[in-house]
């Protein structure tokens, strides 16, 4: 028996610039933060028989690993050739679809848990790229590097994409205090709109090997903007990173027609004059959760009006650690 827990992550700057598409081209750079909320998975090798179980918002149980519906936990165990007597659960403190990087939370969970039943120790960094490689080379999506690897290493992470899809992760120096402050000021909300990232993401990657410049160059500007969300933290000038947020809103909204809607921009432009410095949807955008940075003293102001359009709060802190083996259990067993 072995049990996994995984963090979601929060992206902070830079957002799509670790797509294939783009760093391929400009180089990447990513700036973002994991939180206590989690993916669990179990994974078990019931000795009764050869079957495959899988149990998550839908169960399934089939004799060929081929017959598997559910594309990541099918394309995981044919990576790691576990392909019968298996049993799958997985459990989540928010559900997918909303912006957090649910899929690669469950994707690296699975993969941790694995090869942890294989007696294989695999590093943060493999495990983040065979996760990547799953969704973007077997699995075909439209995928960046950024929640593999937040997934995978946890905290405040900085990512340099080169061309070549190399990743270096840069140490993000911000102090207890500001993370403190970050934690207090900010504001996170489920709007409970769910949406599907795979369009949202195909459309931006289509754009940019369209080579359309007026796509290209809200990237460079995404880019731009992010580093000085870094540089704001780093510093321990968090007004400035909400302004900054803003800005990073307003470019991103340009990027597809899908990003934002009309009650989205109703309660933003409120929310600003409640107190709020910034604020934008968190992920591919088109729904799910909204992240509002609040002047000290504002929140409760913000956090009524966010309620007045039943958007639900919900509570988090920094999660220092990537995913990580929680129970282990082994099982004398025949070989795989």
């Amino acid at each position: 028996m072995i049990l996994t827990r995984t963090p979601f992550r929060l992206s902070l700057g830079g957002g799509s610039t670790d797509l294939p598409a783009y760093y391929e081209q400009h180089g990447g750079f990513i700036f973002a933060v994991t939180l206590n909320l989690y993916m669990y998975i179990g994974l078990n090798r019931p000795p009764v028989d050869q079957m495959i179980r899988l149990k998550y918002s839908d169960s399934e149980e089939v004799e060929r690993l081929m017959d598997l519906k559910h594309n990541l936990a099918r394309a995981a165990l044919q990576r790691t050739g576990i392909v019968k007597q298996i049993e799958i659960s997985s459990m989540a403190d928010v559900t997918g679809g909303t912006g957090l990087g649910s899929s690669a939370s469950y994707l690296v969970g699975l993969l941790n848990g694995l090869h942890a039943l294989k007696g294989e120790n695999l590093s943060r960094l493999q495990l983040a790229e065979e996760a990547f490689e799953i969704a973007t080379e077997d699995l075909g999506l439209p995928d960046g590097k950024q929640d593999f690897y937040l997934a995978s290493f946890g905290n405040f992470c900085v990512l340099d994409i080169a061309a070549n899809g190399t990743v270096s992760l840069l140490p993000a120096k911000i102090s207890r205090s500001t993370q403190e402050a970050f934690e207090r000021r900010t504001l996170l909300f489920n709007t409970a709109m769910r949406r599907s990232s795979t369009a949202v993401l195909a459309e931006q990657q289509d754009d940019i090997r369209a080579e359309k410049p007026d796509k290209i160059a809200l990237k460079h500007e995404t880019k731009r903007i992010g580093k000085g969300i870094l540089s704001a933290f780093e510093q321990g000038d968090l007004d400035t990173f909400g302004r900054l947020m803003d800005e990073h809103w307003q470019t991103k909204r340009k990027m597809s027609d899908r990003m934002s809607n009309d009650v989205f921009d109703e309660v933003y432009e409120k929310g600003k004059r409640c107190g709020a410095l910034g604020g934008k949807i968190i992920g591919a955008g088109g729904g799910g959760f909204f992240l509002v940075y609040c002047q000290e003293g504002s929140q409760d102001a913000v956090r009524r009006l966010f309620t007045e359009y039943k958007f639900h709060e919900v509570p988090y802190r920094v999660e220092a650690s990537g995913t990580q083996v929680m129970i282990h259990r082994p099982r004398e067993m025949n070989s795989i």
